[in-house]
């Protein structure tokens, strides 16, 4: 009776069974895939005067206390594929213009070809993005990168003309689970990634990956004199299903620092630099997912280098001109990095659907100086609710005292509304 009432239930089934079809060409990748984001940010900056930065930016426009830029860009990306290799290519155009004038851009970001010789190996040869490291807002193991910018760790950014392959083996059942050798050859002279570095040279390197148990580990180098030699080593694991932490460990061989003498001159010193990260990443049970790093750079400047540089950054233009020259030409050459210091904190917690709104991504994030006690806070809000756009909005606050990284800085606060569209 069962089954004669299990036989009629599934009739109408059985009827409309020849409806069903199925073509496996609905499941393969297609020839070509391609794909657009179009961004538009505003951003209002409120300028720092006092600061030593703002006297090196503003010189020629001094009494301006705020700055307003817009900004357009298109980012196009596009992968075409053949039998058994593809080509990759991702392009970036920008426009942006403030009170101070106008700037355009236009970079072939990525344009490389990959062959797959086989389901463990592969070739790559063009301009290439390698991403290397386990941490979030710095990488102190990324030998053949641009840096990323800390205050926003997640931009797409340009890679160098490489060629690098990447063979993959598997051991089921062992405690060594996988391991992966990536090593490239990164060429320099005039004409081929003449911004890696001074040097002429022919750079080899090289990243061997190992998922030991639940352990990812890399250990990686580079040879050559363009950047110098250098080893490294990183690792991540999660101790519980929401407790990961990371760590990266990097030594860079006869590295060129610029400082500045007791004469206000500006002189090169060679040494061997050690840089190391630490962090954790905690998703807790309220939905906040925590990320800490501290970062110590042993090549940044100390206390007393940045404040003779931003002592020689407060010299007046017209009646000092060399010193200020010397100043603009030591902002140059190191002291104009992003974070020049030696030792950093990064927090940043983080919220999906904030204050129960589903779409709704809310975030708080800070950079301490740990020497000098200068910070940064920026709270961010991030849109997705509407389709195939990202709004986001942010307010960038630096706060230190005189002579300190942050309490130098060329602005006081910046707001930024960014809406990205993506086709």
């Amino acid at each position: 009776m069962r089954l004669s009432a299990l036989v009629f239930s599934c009739l109408p089934l059985l009827c409309h069974a020849e409806d069903f079809s199925f073509n496996l060409s609905d499941y393969q990748k297609s020839t070509y895939e391609w794909g657009a984001v179009i961004g538009i940010t505003s951003e209002s900056l409120h300028l720092n005067q006092s600061g030593s930065i703002y006297n090196l930016n503003f010189s020629d426009n001094s009494g301006i206390d705020s700055l307003n830029r817009d900004t357009g860009s298109l980012e196009l990306e596009g992968l075409y594929r053949f039998e058994v290799s593809s080509i990759h290519f991702r392009g970036f155009l920008e426009n942006q213009e403030d009170q101070l004038g106008s700037q355009q851009q236009s970079t072939v970001r990525e344009l490389y070809f990959t062959y797959k010789a086989s389901d463990s190996l592969n070739y790559e040869f063009g301009k290439r993005v390698l991403k290397w490291g386990k941490g979030y807002a710095w990488n102190p193991v990324a030998f053949a990168e641009r840096a990323k910018d800390p205050n926003d760790p997640d931009l797409n950014r340009e890679g160098f003309i490489l060629f690098t392959g990447d063979y993959t083996k598997t051991f089921p059942n062992k405690d060594l689970k996988t391991i992966s050798l990536t090593p490239f050859i990164l060429p320099v002279d005039s004409d081929i990634n003449n911004d890696f570095g001074n040097e002429e040279d022919v750079n080899v390197g090289a990243k061997i990956y190992m998922l030991y148990r639940d352990i990812d580990i890399d250990l990686m180098f580079l040879k050559g004199s363009t950047r110098g030699d250098r080893i490294g080593v990183d690792f991540s694991t999660n101790l519980t299903a929401n407790f990961e932490w990371h760590g990266e460990l990097s030594y860079l061989q006869d590295q060129t620092i610029n400082t500045i003498d007791s004469s206000n001159q500006l002189v090169q010193e060679n040494e061997d630099i050690i840089q190391s990260l630490i962090g954790i990443r905690y998703l807790t049970k309220s939905d906040l997912t925590w990320v800490i790093e501290y970062y110590h750079n042993n090549g940044g400047y100390d206390l007393d280098e940045l404040e003779s540089f931003y002592s020689l950054a407060s010299t007046d233009p017209v009646t000092q001109p060399i010193l200020f020259t010397t100043a603009q030409n030591a902002m140059a050459a190191g002291f104009g990095k992003t974070n020049p210091g030696r030792d950093y904190t990064y927090i940043r917690v983080s919220k999906k659907d904030f204050i129960d709104i589903v779409y709704l991504a809310g975030s708080l994030t800070s950079i301490v100086n740990v020497n000098d006690s200068s910070y940064s806070f920026m709270p961010e809000l991030i849109y997705t609710g509407v389709k195939d756009m990202e709004i986001r909005a942010r307010i960038i606050w630096l706060h230190g005292d005189e002579n300190t990284e942050f309490g130098e800085k060329a602005n006081e606060t910046k707001f930024e509304i960014r809406i990205h569209y993506y086709i």
